[in-house]
């Protein structure tokens, strides 16, 4: 299984359009965020009490809140990729008349997407405190940075068992491709990445409230955000909470605690890859 790991990491890594491709979703909504969606964070009568720097110290809690989530989400749909290249040149029936088990075959592929995810994803956010600590003067605490590695880790693990459920539905290379195309895209706008949820009216809440990734999403910001909100006045923190989507927003309304939503997010993936345990060995020759 360690050779399969290597494998199927290697081929990922060797085909750059697939990398690059994988990372289009994080590259447009990081353009999005600093030409257009980024100013509205912290522009308005309200911010002009703070300083520049504990602007971009927001501005960066805000946008970082949705970016690492995506990344998670298209880096580990793209590292699934190999599952559907393997399928359709018929690889993986080469892998079948070996004496390695089916399961190993399939975990292989799963433990993949997420050491590929999770490193590159840990990268993005070691990125993130350096260029917040250089360009503002603002370091994360130690603390947060280890609480913000922890939750990439677990998104990690939640967006590679949903990514490997969608791929063994999969049938071509077209497919995929379609799929990847606007996959980053529909969830960034249906969990509030691209823009609060506030704004999009009560039905979308209720839709939102559905999907683990707007519950990653609000429980990463409050973490990043809690020590800039320390920063500023409380009356403008207070105000900033729900526009920055750092309030729980439950289920349907009812409001449940973040902890036994992430326990749901997590059963969710384990059930997700038994499902997908149980479509790949249909694929497999027997």
């Amino acid at each position: 299984m360690l050779a399969l790991i290597k494998r199927n990491i290697k081929v990922f890594l060797r085909d750059r359009a697939a990398l690059f491709f994988s990372f289009l979703s994080v590259i447009i909504l990081l353009g999005l965020y600093f030409l257009f969606l980024g100013k509205q964070y912290t522009s308005g009568s309200e911010f002009d009490s703070i300083s520049e720097e504990l602007r971009l110290f927001l501005g960066v809690g805000v946008i970082m809140g949705g970016v690492l989530v995506i990344n998670t989400v298209s880096l580990s749909l793209g590292v699934m990729g190999t599952i559907v290249s393997d399928l359709e040149t018929r690889r993986l029936e080469g892998f079948m008349v070996t004496p390695v088990e089916r399961y190993k075959v399939i975990l292989s592929y799963f433990i993949s997407s997420v050491l590929v995810t999770f490193a590159l994803s840990l990268m993005m956010w070691i990125l993130t405190v350096l260029y917040v600590g250089f360009a503002s003067g603002y370091w994360y605490s130690l603390e947060t940075i280890l609480v913000s590695s922890l939750l990439l880790l677990f998104y990690t693990f939640i967006s590679s068992a949903l990514m490997l459920f969608l791929v063994t539905l999969i049938k071509s290379q077209n497919a995929f491709g379609a799929l990847a195309g606007v996959l980053g895209t529909v969830i960034g706008f249906m969990s509030g990445i691209y823009m609060p949820l506030v704004v999009l009216g009560k039905g979308m809440v209720n839709i939102a409230s559905l999907m683990p990734f707007t519950h990653m999403t609000v429980l990463l910001k409050q973490v990043l955000l809690k020590e800039a909100y320390a920063a500023v006045p409380e009356p403008l923190a207070n105000a900033l909470e729900e526009p920055y989507g750092t309030l729980n927003i439950g289920v349907f309304g009812i409001d449940i605690p973040m902890i036994y939503l992430m326990i749901g997010c997590f059963f969710i993936a384990m059930v997700l890859l038994l499902l997908a345990y149980r479509n790949m060995n249909k694929k497999m020759v027997k």
